[in-house]
């Protein structure tokens, strides 16, 4: 028979022995066993019986029952609850009076507490155990741990705190010794208590955190005076000595934001400056919008916020943000004659994303302005939304296009539309390397009419020579061949698609062409959910089979890409010829029409026009706009190195704190690494002794280093002097080494390595040569870059400078249509005149300002890179933390987390989890399921590895390929 536990006495009887109840209750229903046993039940009743039959008798009974009371006051209604009644059960009404032991002036909820702490005080209760259970065990820490936490808590964390107990706790005894009731939560709680009273000074979060800055003087902070916007929320600061020490030395300036720093929903904004490769952050801004803001008012904030640096004496050479409008429009407001330079990676990522959207159309393509521009875009090559049934472009193929390279003397021709055509007679046709053709099909080629087209040849005064056919054992780096990859490039796949420069890039850790290569076949590092920016869309279609971009084709777009951002006029090319910005972007559009035109990517063309090959959209990701100099940096790595520190090292400690303990983090725990770092740099604290390497002087050591192991093949004109080469290679360089100049150079001195230090015009580096040492190019300090910026004028030495804000007009969102904002006549003559005035000049914009929203625009930013929000790159960003690489295990742990997550991902399969989770985990274990499909091609391939490698149209095997796999037998 089955059992049950009676509720009152506790005691277990046979399920009979309860009632069944006659009627519906709150918990139970009706027919029911009661949750009381027959005998407590039966109690229960009479009691309730008896209480009635009392409140129905009048008479005596009536004030034993309940007492009414004159108003008294509060200790006399105590003192007459205690001796003057002895009734067991009874009521006591009375109007007190708190008199001073609750003054009104406090407010309802502290009298109320004070009123109920006396009451208690008074109660003469008894208690007494019902039933027998083990006691009670002690969970509250310690009195000498809650007295080292009050002592340490300012300068440990609760992590900290709780490893120093369980080590002290723990030492020297064994399992059975322990004796640890309480947790770790319970030191959290406590440091949380004792901590709080040094940053929470205010109810509000938002003015604590205001208050705290402003009493932070010790760590030289400053609250910053930006005004909010109506429907915003903003707390702005400074960090005082590295605004005097840095703020005049500040050449390139970025800034970023981030997200999940606080519980506040606030987004945090830093000003991060170079400082010889190193960044330092000189502000930071927390800002919270709400759905009654104005459109735009984040980027007003923004901009009060970098007024008040310009007013502090920041005035840049460049200025470096994400895809944000926000933060664009604030940069170039501030500092309208700097150069504004996207974050490469970012502008990268937004290309690869929008090329993934293959059932979006472009926005409206107005070809009439682009003709205006060059003649050599065609009338009715324009997206299928905008065809006419007459003039249909054909589908794309399937795989690029394979190129057909025309050397001139051993080099490549320079696309210039205003030179000579050449005319390659048939006769000469035949010395096209045949192994660069596919002869056992007949297709087409991607190669320029050189007959008819405009776009192709040499200066007038030098001869035309046929292209060279070299011998597989004398290929060099000028022959273009890449020997060690010949065989691939016959099964049909062109990896060479879109890269100019040298044959051995893939050796090379900082080329930008490896990295490239390696983000465009990583497929985590896209949203596959996340919707296409309306402003780069166009209607819906209806045709079935319409694809914006095949896959095949996305990885040439992407190198082109890169191509085209890394050029500039001081970086000599492989055909030797010295361009202009003007060259430079003319070739560059023409290069990527024309491997769209042939490939029918029509599509991709508009969307490229439209968001990055215009005249308003060029100069923002384009160095090569900007020829008076080259940045040190092109991506906002040092801002993502300090989220990544912030986040990583001291935020994960506390869960989603409020933005004034967030704050109090950033300050106490995040700034003194980076106040080390620039300490550092200002001067040599280990005076006497070998003089330690910066971040950047390690990286750039590292790099050369390797390039002096790469042999040398071909011949190139290498000037040390100006370190420049003209091999192609050193514009794609992070440090803009090549190594033809590395190994041309005398073997550096010890000294030199601590004194290296990248500049911004030529020489780039000063390098011994007969061992001496040239004089730096250019001053790094005390705002001297601004004598070759445009529009140069004593009143931008550091002050604000009224006039010239406001005075730019900005282009448009990324992917605004053509036509939304049309450009004038009178406007493009003006902006093609502004062109002509000066060639360090930045190119004038004539589209009207592209608002941002407060609300839309950073929440639907696209994430970073890496698994924990950030990229990985070599340059830039430490301040001295030593980071726990979660990655860092050994191969035994890697394979028992494979094998997890293999298990994770099946036990929810088979319990019915959501398709969300399911989608994520698919996606975040797709380079493991990758890596272990191509192993499984390797191992079932019939041929030698050599020509067997993948199949057409498919990318090579990273994994497999160049290393030793030992195949299963």
């Amino acid at each position: 028979m089955a059992t049950k536990r009676c509720k009152d006495c506790h005691n277990t009887y046979l399920e009979s022995e309860f009632p069944v109840r006659v009627k519906d209750s709150a918990t139970s229903k009706k027919g029911e066993p009661t949750s009381a046993c027959r005998s407590c039940m039966d109690k229960a009743n009479e009691r309730r019986k008896n209480n009635a039959k009392k409140r129905q008798q009048p008479g005596d009974n009536d004030d034993e029952d309940e007492h009414s009371l004159d108003p008294m006051a509060f200790m006399d209604f105590l003192e007459a609850a205690a001796e003057g009644i002895e009734v067991p059960n009874f009521e006591m009404k009375a109007r007190i009076e708190p008199g001073n032991i609750a003054p009104l002036h406090l407010d309802a909820r502290k009298r109320a507490d004070v009123i109920a702490e006396i009451a208690g005080e008074r109660m003469m209760l008894h208690w007494t155990h019902a039933v027998q259970h083990l006691a009670y065990i002690d969970i509250d820490l310690p009195d000498h741990w809650k007295e080292y936490i009050s002592k340490h808590a300012r300068y440990q964390t609760p992590g900290e705190i709780w490893r120093h107990i369980v080590r002290e706790e723990l030492q020297g005894r064994s399992v059975t010794e322990v004796d640890l009731p309480y947790r770790s939560k319970a030191v959290y709680y406590y440091w949380h208590v004792v901590s709080r009273g040094e940053w929470k000074l205010a109810d509000n979060p938002l003015e604590s955190a205001r208050t705290y800055i402003q009493r932070a003087k010790e760590h030289h902070v400053a609250l910053m005076d930006v005004k909010a916007e109506p429907g915003t929320d903003v707390v702005a600061f400074e960090v005082v000595d590295f605004m005097r020490e840095w703020a005049a030395n500040t050449q390139e300036l970025a800034m970023d934001s981030t997200w999940n720093t606080n519980g506040g929903n606030f987004e945090l904004f830093a000003a991060v400056a170079d400082a010889k490769g190193s960044g330092i952050p000189l502000a930071f801004l927390l800002i919270s919008t709400t759905k009654d803001a104005n459109k735009g008012a984040k980027e007003a904030v923004l901009t009060r916020f970098l007024s008040q640096l310009k007013k502090a004496g920041v005035n840049p050479e460049y200025t470096l943000t994400d895809k944000d409008w926000s933060e664009i429009n604030a940069m170039r407001t501030t500092w309208p004659r700097s150069k504004h330079q996207l974050c490469f990676w970012h502008a990268l990522r937004a290309l690869k994303q929008r090329l993934t959207k293959n059932k979006d159309t472009p926005a409206f393509y107005n070809v009439s302005k682009a003709r205006r521009e060059f003649e050599f875009i065609k009338q009715d090559f324009v997206p299928y939304m905008q065809q006419s049934d007459t003039a249909l472009v054909p589908d794309p193929p399937a795989n690029p296009l394979r190129r057909v390279r025309l050397l001139i003397n051993g080099r490549p021709s320079v696309i210039t539309p205003a030179l000579p055509k050449i005319v390659l007679p048939p006769s000469q046709a035949r010395h096209v390397p045949a192994a660069r053709m596919d002869t056992t099909r007949a297709e087409a080629l991607e190669v320029f009419d050189v007959e008819a087209s405009v776009g192709q040849g040499l200066r007038p005064s030098e001869p035309c020579r046929s292209g060279q056919d070299l011998q597989d054992d004398d290929r060099s780096d000028e022959g273009m061949y890449w020997a060690d990859r010949a065989e691939r490039q016959a099964a049909g796949d062109d990896e060479d698609k879109g890269w100019d420069g040298e044959d051995d890039w893939e050796e090379v850790e900082d080329d930008l062409r490896r990295q490239v290569d390696e983000f465009a076949n990583d497929e985590s590092n896209i949203d596959e959910d996340t919707p296409s920016d309306e402003s780069e869309t166009g209607q819906k279609t209806k045709k079935p089979e319409y694809q914006f971009c095949p896959p095949a084709h996305r990885l040439s777009i992407l190198r082109l890409f890169a191509k085209h951002a890394s050029q500039h006029s001081l970086l000599p090319e492989r055909h030797g010829e010295k361009r202009t910005k003007d060259d430079i972007r003319r070739d560059a559009v023409e290069e990527i029409y024309r491997h769209c035109e042939v490939n029918n990517l029509c599509e991709v063309w508009a969307y490229l026009w439209n968001s990055w090959y215009s005249r308003e959209r060029w100069p923002l990701w384009a160095r090569g706009a900007y020829s008076a100099s080259i940045p040190c940096k092109r991506t906002t790595m040092m801002v993502e190195a300090l989220w990544r520190n912030l986040k990583r090292l001291v935020l994960h400690m506390y869960n989603r704190p409020p933005v004034d303990l967030a704050v109090h983090a950033i300050i106490t725990k995040a700034l003194p690494p980076y106040r080390l770092t620039l300490r550092r740099l200002l001067r040599n604290d280990r005076e006497g002794r070998a003089q330690a390497l910066t971040t950047m002087q390690e990286s750039f050591k590292r790099a050369w280093e390797r390039l002096m192991k790469v042999p040398i093949k071909g011949t190139y004109t290498t000037d040390v002097n100006r370190w420049t080469c003209d091999c192609g290679a050193q514009k794609y360089h992070a440090y803009l080494l090549c190594k033809h100049l590395v190994q041309a150079t005398e073997t550096p001195p010890a000294i030199w390595w601590v004194r290296v230090q990248r500049f911004h015009i030529p020489p780039f580096y000063t390098v011994p040569i007969d061992g001496k040492i040239a004089p730096p190019p250019e001053v790094t300090t005390k705002h001297a870059w601004l004598s070759r910026m445009p529009r140069f004028g004593l009143s931008d030495s550091g002050s604000d400078d009224a006039s010239a804000q406001g005075s730019l007009k900005h282009a448009g969102a990324p992917g605004e249509s053509a036509n939304a904002f049309p450009a004038s006549e009178a406007q493009a003559d003006t902006s093609e005149e502004s062109e002509k005035e000066d060639e360090s000049m930045l190119p004038a914009l004539a589209v009207s300002r592209s608002e941002s929203s407060p609300i839309d625009s950073s929440p639907h930013k696209p994430p970073p890179t890496g698994r924990d929000g950030l990229l990985r790159v070599r340059a830039g960003g430490s301040a001295g933390f030593t980071l726990d690489d979660e990655d860092d295990v050994d191969v035994d742990e890697h394979v028992r987390l494979l094998r997890r997550a293999a298990d994770i991902v099946e036990e929810q399969h088979d319990l019915g989890a959501e398709d969300r989770f399911l989608k994520n985990a698919l996606r975040a274990t797709r380079s493991a399921v990758r890596f272990a499909r191509e192993i499984e091609k390797h191992e079932h391939r019939r041929t030698m590895p050599i020509t067997n490698t993948h199949e057409r149209g498919q990318a090579a095997p990273s994994n497999v390929i160049g290393y030793k796999y030992n195949t299963r037998r």
